[in-house]
């Protein structure tokens, strides 16, 4: 089991102390050589998340500096991918993501200095690049999404907030780059270069957090069945890559929600609302309402959520493997203090609800939060409905005026 913070303080200052020689420039050969004989590859990485996430001893291209000086010499990898060849693994297709982001971040720099002079191919090909970058939102999401909620069941929190704070970010610095690009013949080149500038250092940070860092945890913690489940539920976020098919092993048996739930039960009446329905008969009422619902009880816990759509065209993508998590980690990091206010004013009756609406491509998304208590008043949890509205906006007139006669 992971923990950021189970390393020994014998190791960790160890790795630090070899890290600051390196540093300086000092020759550290032979102790690393026998750093690899006394330590574990899984033990060494441990030491260097707890110094970057918690000690914030050094910098990323440090520790990156280090882990390859380390590999050179030792010849021992403690970032190699061993965990399957099959190039469609979650994993596989994590690293070939990463490696895809590195290439167009050194052919978009390799094209400034073309794009200052105006010319008009590499002005192109520079607005294609920006454009293409696109791919981390998808990259970023299932991380977030998908990775997360498996991580923190091993009780670790700290690595998936500041790598989410880091995301977002990057989500910024490129949304002001795009928009800079978009608008390239009118912008002033030093904000060009500034927004890309910005973004470029940002983005090398992260996917040296994610190669040096989160890989070999992802590797050496997540097991079988959860990269079989991370498989199915990720096309729903999308790739940055072309992935010809879901990756599947044939020795793993997923055990589905209904697999837990006795036959018999399913088929028992049970005392809903005005009557009476069996269970199955109240999921197919609550897949077919013309609503996303969400449910988190009183605990906090991320607890329901309505099948009404394929994941991917949700207006909030949930999947099943975000079942169980805390919501105060379903959320970025920068909206997460207005939603826990929203939970507190509910909780407390300070409102009776509080909705919001936002326009996303075609659809007018109207969102709503509710507190639920029971006959003794005793607070249950909170239940978001969202849905589209736009089709009400769309109706013709004369429905319209038929309704107000009514």
């Amino acid at each position: 089991m992971f923990n950021i913070s189970s390393v020994s303080n014998e190791v960790k200052e160890e790795v630090k102390g070899l890290i600051d020689q390196h540093i300086h420039q000092e020759d550290i050969t032979d102790m690393l050589i026998e750093l690899s004989q006394n330590e574990s590859s899984s033990k060494i990485t441990e030491a260097l998340r707890q110094l970057y996430f918690i000690e914030k001893f050094t910098s990323m291209y440090e520790i990156e500096r280090f882990v390859s000086t380390y590999e050179k010499v030792t010849k021992q990898s403690l970032t190699e991918i061993t965990l399957s060849n099959d190039k469609t693994h979650p994993l596989n297709i994590f690293q070939q993501e990463i490696n895809i982001f590195k290439s167009l971040l050194q052919e978009t720099s390799a094209l400034l200095n073309q794009v200052k002079v105006n010319e008009t191919e590499a002005v192109e090909l520079f607005k294609g690049k920006v454009q293409t970058l696109s791919g981390l939102i998808p990259h970023f999401n299932r991380k977030e999404k998908i990775i997360f909620p498996v991580i923190e069941r091993r009780g670790e929190y700290i690595l998936p907030r500041k790598m989410w704070a880091d995301d977002d970010v990057i989500r910024f610095a490129l949304n002001k780059l795009q928009k800079r690009v978009a608008k390239l013949e009118e912008v002033d080149w030093r904000h060009i270069q500034n927004a890309y500038t910005e973004l470029e250092s940002s983005l090398t940070d992260m996917l040296r957090q994610e190669e040096v860092l989160f890989i070999p945890l992802m590797q050496e913690d997540i097991s079988a069945v959860e990269w079989q489940q991370i498989a199915q539920e990720s096309s729903a976020f999308g790739y940055a890559i072309e992935v010809p098919e879901i990756w599947h092993d044939s020795e793993i048996e997923l055990t589905s929600i209904d697999a837990k739930y006795d036959a018999k039960q399913g088929q028992q009446n049970l005392r809903f609302g005005g009557g009476f329905l069996t269970t199955k008969e109240a999921d197919l009422i609550l897949n077919n309402l013309p609503v996303e619902i969400t449910f988190v009880d009183k605990n906090g816990t991320f607890k329901y959520f309505n099948d009404l759509v394929e994941a991917s065209d949700m207006m909030f993508i949930r999947t099943p493997i975000s079942i169980g998590r805390n919501v105060a980690n379903c959320h970025p990091p920068k909206s997460l203090s207005k939603v826990m206010q929203i939970i507190r004013d509910l909780k407390t009756k300070q409102k009776e609800s509080e909705s919001m609406w936002f326009k996303k491509g075609n659809q007018f998304i109207h969102v709503t939060y509710k507190a639920l208590f029971d006959e003794k008043d005793e607070y249950i949890g909170i239940l978001e409905y969202v849905q589209d509205i736009q089709p009400f906006f769309e109706l013709p007139q004369k429905f319209k005026r038929d309704a107000t006669k009514q």
